[in-house]
């Protein structure tokens, strides 16, 4: 892992994330929880359940859409 993350991501806030539940699937553009400096992005292989990690991953929100309502 790359020891030197991006201090604008080491300073992001944690109510941006969300910590991926046990049976989630890690991919790169998730991070792990970087004890001292916050977080820092997994850059490793992907495919494995979140429960596999001795560290916490978490994910960006991603805000939701609005539902378009239907017609009548």
């Amino acid at each position: 892992m790359n020891r030197e993350a991006n201090p604008s991501t080491a300073t992001t806030a944690l109510g941006s994330f969300r910590r991926l539940a046990w049976n989630e699937l890690v991919k790169r553009g998730d991070y792990i929880e970087d004890g001292k400096s916050g977080f820092e992005p997994w850059v490793g292989p992907t495919g494995f359940h979140a429960d596999s990690f001795i560290k916490t991953i978490y994910r960006k929100y991603s805000p939701r859409r609005k539902a378009e309502p239907k017609p009548a």
